[in-house]
């Protein structure tokens, strides 16, 4: 009998199976409906590289605002993102402040926002991190060397960007495991996992967020120090204007989660892939290939952020569907990224591939992850310390399932158990 030919009609983004192994998934979509309207979000589902491009770069057609969106469709919404959107945001309005977009804004705002963050990420700011970054590495790898056995995620993968970006932004190092806690309910409300009684609870914990968010700015204010949180409070704009507190909230709570959740993820892909093609493990212990195509090949295939969105501004047609104004699109990096037209193949890492930073992960134009650079860095410095001072790394038997959390927009390994000596 012959074996059926799957549709994009088998798959679902919201089925945990379909979360935790997407990629045949996607497969199914670049080949059979590189556009795909799901009818269970109503999104449009963008799954090819060069249609994900457009997206990000057509400004005059494609929107990152999409606030207007869930507050005008939430009410009707029975499945979807935000679907309890009008209590998330009662939370906040009458406890906090105003959720509002920052590097997810539009332009002029967006343009004001990332002028206000880009001196903290120069690339002599970065540079000057390094002996920091060096010294963190080998100090958290001393906390389990004598051991012989780790739980990479959670000892190493955690730790490393989250004590990073806190350094970084200026919050005090004991406050850690709380603002660790606020970055992993950050993701949460993103998961679209939750019920409506979690999303509830989840907003009840980030409104203290915003508050121990705007003590800290009252702090710097009064007491600036060299750290990104002082030089946002301090920011005046070409008229005279300081960003509102509402707008600090937003771009400090964005950088909080954006610095540490997708570098811990690539951080815990990149030892998995390891572990299971050791002769890229060889390549990379004997010189044969550069650590550098390795970070962008973890990147390209393990896509930390798998999906964003952007909102119609008007009819557009996109690889000949006919897509209306406000329709939602649901950009699939994790899709685009392994594209047979774009990368040779594309599944399959490469540490010799000519173009290995064409990938998508970061973003484009003017919407380039203001941290890449930053999580690069990590990245680089993480591997090559670790291939240093550890040998004879494995995964630990009987310990590991290797599934990766249940979420519609991020992707990343719940734990990993290795074993190794020191080298």
């Amino acid at each position: 009998m012959d074996k059926k030919i799957k549709t994009p009609n088998d798959y679902s983004l919201l089925d945990p199976a379909v979360i935790e192994n997407p990629y045949e998934a996607y497969e199914v979509y670049r080949s059979q409906s590189p556009v795909y309207k799901s009818p269970e979000t109503g999104f449009y589902v963008v799954t090819k590289y060069s249609d994900l491009k457009r997206v990000l770069t057509d400004y005059d057609f494609f929107s990152r605002d999409i606030a207007a969106h869930w507050e005008r469709d939430v009410k009707n919404r029975k499945k979807g993102y935000w679907k309890h959107g009008n209590s998330v945001s009662k939370v906040f309005q009458e406890k906090g402040w105003r959720q509002i977009p920052c590097f997810g804004a539009e332009p002029p705002n967006h343009t004001r926002f990332r002028k206000a963050a880009n001196p903290s990420f120069t690339a002599g700011r970065v540079k000057k991190m390094e002996p920091y970054i060096i010294n963190l590495i080998n100090e958290l790898i001393d906390t389990f060397i004598d051991d012989g056995e780790v739980e990479f995620v959670s000892q190493f993968c955690i730790p490393l960007p989250m004590n990073v970006i806190q350094d970084r932004l200026g919050f005090p190092k004991e406050d850690l495991p709380k603002l660790k806690g606020w970055s992993q309910d950050t993701s949460l409300s993103l998961s679209q996992m939750l019920t409506e009684e979690e999303e509830i609870a989840c907003a009840e914990r980030l409104v203290e967020f915003q508050h121990y968010m705007n003590d800290t700015f009252e702090e710097k204010r009064k007491s600036p120090k060299e750290d990104i949180i002082s030089d946002l409070v301090s920011y005046m704009d070409e008229d005279g204007n300081h960003l509102k507190t509402e707008e600090l909230l937003s771009i400090v709570s964005d950088l909080n989660i954006g610095g540490n959740e997708t570098t811990t993820d690539s951080l815990a892909s990149g030892m998995l892939m390891l572990m299971q093609q050791r002769d890229k493990l060889d390549d990379l212990l004997s010189g044969k290939a550069k650590l550098k195509n390795f970070i962008e090949e973890i990147i390209r295939l393990e896509t930390p952020v798998q999906s964003l969105f952007r909102r119609v501004r008007k009819d557009v047609e996109v690889s000949g569907v006919n897509i209306p104004e406000g329709s939602i699109i649901d950009m699939r990096f994790g899709s685009a990224n392994r594209d047979e037209d774009q990368f040779e193949c594309p599944a399959k890492m490469d540490l010799k591939r000519k173009n290995p930073g064409k990938h998508l992960a970061y973003g484009t134009a003017h919407h380039h992850c203001i941290g890449a650079p930053l999580a690069r860095q990590e990245m680089k410095f993480a591997f090559e310390i670790l291939l240093k001072r550890l040998k004879n790394i494995n995964l630990e038997e009987d310990k590991n399932d290797l599934l990766h959390r249940s979420h519609f927009a991020l992707r990343g390994l719940n734990k990993l158990h290795l074993t190794f000596e020191r080298a």
